[in-house]
């Protein structure tokens, strides 16, 4: 079996990207999210991450660009999504996907109840509906499901990256750093508990948008705050070392395409699509044979 593993294309699926995909064979097609989550976001994520650091209010994404012009940018984040999850319904292929930190109104986040400060991502219902006419898609957000002789399990969305915990703003904001440790603390319970669902005869792919703690999850972007931190997740690291799934596809870190291995596992990252990569893995009896990067 032959699985195309795509993500992070951020609204953008290049014309040679796609052309050279119809050349290719592959049976199933794996997103790992960030379909939308267009780059004229990224001055106002910029600013998050500079005012929280220096411990300042932040305005909403609607202040920031003026009411006018963030709903011109809301209207084109929408269709690029639905451009993109188009063109990857018309492969013909089963689609075994999860959603990214930049796919906001296209999923519900179900964490974050018990916390003062509370991400309340929901899918609108005009989204939810576009996402029930694409008939060779299957959502695997925060759910696990048996399929040929594989248990899946899918955990995208926002996550609170390890680098947010660390350093002198989080020190000032104990508010913060209990929400977020609330935060992690029901994520990791309900991975975890995914995990004690599986059929344990079968091998597991576990299907994630961040990246796992100590692989592919150093941010080399130096117009970051963060730059130089980890955005990898530690409970999916901890997961990954206790529950041995035969293979982890990850995205979210366009900085890098490739494969590793933690504890013995291997993690793949595909690559950028909006920036025309992906990934070709060819398995056999649940062990990879042979991976082409696209590049």
């Amino acid at each position: 079996m032959k699985i195309l593993a795509i993500g992070d294309f951020h609204g953008e699926f290049p014309y040679k990207l796609e052309q050279r995909l119809r050349k290719e064979n592959f049976d199933v097609i794996v997103g790992v999210g960030d379909y939308c989550g267009i780059d004229e976001f990224w001055p106002y994520i910029r600013y998050i991450f500079r005012a929280t650091k220096n411990n300042e209010k932040v305005i909403s994404a609607e202040k920031f660009f003026g009411k006018k012009r963030y709903n011109e940018l809301l209207k084109k984040d929408e269709y690029s999504m639905k451009k993109v999850l188009k063109k990857l319904n018309s492969f013909g292929k089963l689609v075994l996907f999860v959603m990214g930190n930049g796919d906001d109104g296209w999923y519900n986040y179900p964490f974050a109840k018990k916390t003062t400060i509370n991400y309340k991502l929901r899918i609108k219902k005009k989204n939810k509906r576009f996402l029930k006419s694409l008939n060779n898609f299957i959502d695997l957000n925060y759910k696990n499901k048996k399929w040929k002789n594989f248990n899946l399990i899918g955990f995208g969305g926002y996550m609170d990256i390890e680098a947010f915990f660390k350093g002198d703003f989080i020190r000032k904001r104990p508010d913060l750093l209990r929400a977020r440790q609330s935060r992690m603390k029901e994520g990791r319970i309900y991975l975890f508990n995914l995990f004690t669902k599986i059929d344990k005869r079968l091998d597991t792919l576990l299907i994630l948008h961040y990246p796992p703690k100590r692989v592919f999850d150093i941010i080399r972007d130096k117009k970051s705050t963060l730059n130089g931190k980890s955005a990898g997740v530690r409970f999916f690291t901890e997961a990954i070392k206790k529950y041995k799934p035969f293979l982890v596809l990850c995205g979210h870190m366009h900085e890098y395409q490739g494969i590793k291995r933690l504890y013995g596992v291997p993690v793949v990252n595909p690559g950028d699509a909006g920036k025309g990569k992906a990934a070709i893995i060819e398995l056999d009896e649940g062990k990879i044979k042979k991976i082409k990067f696209i590049r």
